[in-house]
């Protein structure tokens, strides 16, 4: 058997942590035009502050998920669109929800999409959802 590689050993673990690791909470995502909604396993932070441009710290919320392309693609979930005739990984006006810290759950709209198509992480980025 070959000896897998140290970028293999470090995508696996990446994917391991964000998936089932320990650190990983139940999440909710749906398409935009919510046709289609997945329970999927992700890493979650919510956190209320963050620094300035001048290094002054600020209040503001800033909550995002992490959670792992090939669950999603398993899962039939839309992952990639082809807007301007690229394919690109695509979540944005998604809903994502989970449960806070208190056990209530929260719903919001990914605002930004980055992914890692080294490791096939994705990180989205959310702000308020409001209820259309």
């Amino acid at each position: 058997m070959p000896i897998p590689s140290l970028f293999e050993i470090i995508k696996r673990d990446a994917k391991f942590i964000v998936n089932k690791g320990g650190y990983q909470i139940d999440i909710r995502l749906t398409t935009k035009d919510e046709t289609k909604t997945v329970n999927i396993q992700g890493w979650a932070v919510k956190v209320s502050g963050a620094f300035d441009t001048d290094g002054n710290q600020v209040n503001t919320k800033n909550v995002h998920v992490t959670i792992d392309e090939q669950v999603l693609i398993d899962a039939l979930y839309p992952v990639r669109t082809f807007n301007k005739k690229i394919e690109e990984v695509d979540f944005e006006d998604h809903i994502v929800c989970f449960k806070d810290s208190s056990g209530k759950e929260k719903s919001y709209v990914v605002i930004q999409t980055v992914p890692d198509e080294n490791l096939g992480l994705i990180t989205l980025w959310l702000g308020d959802y409001k209820i259309r």
